[in-house]
């Protein structure tokens, strides 16, 4: 075997499961790899290594010829799916975000305390300490409770993407977000979402995959509940406040918003736009409104932030510590 292994080998095997050869090159082997080394065994060798840990990927199938190229065995995975006519499920996603809930959770020295069931518990507790629920009020609360936070969603551009997931490792959850919104409003609701659904014991082991966030779950009444959950941590009694009013532009929201804000000093000015657009899918002006209000906030950096101040990176051999450098963007 190690007389014929090449890296072009393992790149033709690696993109029958839809890691194409660049994104291998960028994710799974390290900075310093030479493209003069892909027909050298002995260092192919070394460079599946790397790519089975940094992927997740079981090392024996990728390196025997005749095996299909599999992902490490997931924990018992529960699907959070709307659609019912798609079945297809984000397998590849989920097994490259597990390995990175490894690596933060190995690189975090942190006790879980269980967190009460009663939401009104929890925004009492944050309100305490802080002006308003927002999402680094929200981001303390869960790193004080022994939660671990980050966003990841360094995947191949056609595998199917997810917007939550929680991993429990050990006996500390993980909650990584995973959608592509940047404005804080929207990365809080979706980070309280998940809590939600960790204190309301929808996941006791395992892992949840959230496929989409969305505010049409009747279908399913444990998203409905972490949607309630999420709606009251971040708005108290200021649910759906500007009811059903019309609004002719965005600096007419924006008002309202804010005039609703300085009447609820608990409840960010943000939330209550973004709320406004869940009830009465005013979504056209409420991103405006949040591109003024919010223009300079990426909710995903903060959040890697908060991750990173925290991790202790001396933990991480050269190429771990390269590879979630980059994925986390810090």
């Amino acid at each position: 075997m190690t007389n014929t292994i090449t890296m072009s080998a393992l790149y033709g095997k690696l993109s029958k499961i839809g890691l194409k050869q660049d994104y291998i090159r960028e994710n799974g082997l390290p900075s310093w790899w030479d493209e003069e080394l892909n027909d050298k065994s002995v260092a192919v060798l070394e460079g599946a290594g790397y790519i089975a840990n940094n992927l997740n990927l079981d090392l024996k199938s990728l390196l025997v010829p005749e095996e299909e190229v599999r992902f490490n065995p997931p924990p018992h995975t529960k699907f959070k799916q709307h659609n019912s006519n798609n079945k297809e499920h984000p397998h590849i996603a989920q097994a490259l975000t597990s390995r990175v809930t490894e690596l933060i959770s190995y690189g975090t020295e942190i006790n879980f305390t269980p967190i009460p069931t009663d939401v009104k518990e929890i925004r009492k507790e944050i309100i305490t300490t802080h002006t308003t629920v927002n999402l680094k009020s929200l981001l303390e609360y869960c790193w004080n409770k022994g939660i671990i936070v980050g966003c990841f969603h360094n995947f191949p551009k056609k595998a199917k993407k997810f917007a939550g997931l929680i991993q429990w490792q050990g006996d500390r959850p993980v909650i990584i977000l995973s959608s592509q919104h940047k404005h804080s409003a929207r990365v809080t609701f979706d980070l309280a979402h998940e809590l939600g659904h960790l204190a309301l014991g929808h996941l006791e082991e395992g892992v949840l995959v959230d496929e989409e966030i969305e505010v049409n779950c009747h279908d399913d009444d444990e998203e409905c509940q972490a949607n309630q959950f999420a709606t009251y941590l971040l708005l108290g009694d200021c649910d759906n406040c500007l009811k059903n009013k019309k609004f002719y532009n965005n600096k007419q929201l924006i008002t309202h918003a804010k005039k609703k804000a300085q009447e609820n000093p608990t409840v960010e000015v943000t939330s209550i736009i973004l709320n406004n657009a869940w009830h009465n899918d005013n979504w056209g002006f409420a991103n405006k409104a949040l591109n003024t209000l919010d223009h300079e906030t990426n909710g995903q950096k903060i959040i890697n932030e908060y991750l990173a101040d925290r991790l202790d990176w001396d933990k991480f051999n050269d190429e771990s510590y390269e590879y979630l450098e980059k994925v986390l963007g810090v």
